[in-house]
């Protein structure tokens, strides 16, 4: 007997009116804070605080930066600044272990790359190299 294998488990449902649960409860709370914020303000500023409560909620139900929910991507940017960074060990060499082998080719990876001037071929050598590729086969 096989049993059925889900396909797309990584969609969320839709609930109402072609939005998800989490879409419903960012815009339910959007409206929320819209009715607390008509109480505690005048027009003037109820208008310019309603419109960051939009902007805001609209970001939280309906924008997937690289693909995550909002909330998750600004989880994981708090946690990439907060938590210490790992830095890649270097060899420092020192006088009393030094080798002068290691040292020099040490020294000579890090030295920058000198110049090089290509000596590039005139145009009646580059006629004669074109006729040649597309005589010979």
């Amino acid at each position: 007997m096989q049993a059925g294998v889900p396909q797309f488990i990584d969609v969320e449902d839709k609930i109402a009116f072609g939005l998800t649960a989490k879409q419903l409860l960012w815009i339910g709370g959007a409206v929320a804070l819209l009715v607390g914020a008509y109480s505690l303000f005048d027009r003037s500023l109820f208008v310019i605080v309603a419109i960051l409560i939009v902007i805001v909620c609209s970001a939280f139900a309906f924008w997937r930066p690289q693909g995550l929910p909002m909330v998750s991507f600004l989880g994981f940017t708090f946690q990439f600044f907060m938590k210490p960074k790992k830095y890649i060990w270097k060899r420092v060499y020192t006088s009393d272990k030094m080798d002068l082998k290691k040292a020099s080719l040490a020294q000579q990876k890090n030295a920058p790359m000198a110049a090089v001037h290509k000596h590039l071929p005139g145009g009646r050598s580059l006629k004669r190299i074109a006729w040649e590729l597309d005589t010979k086969k």
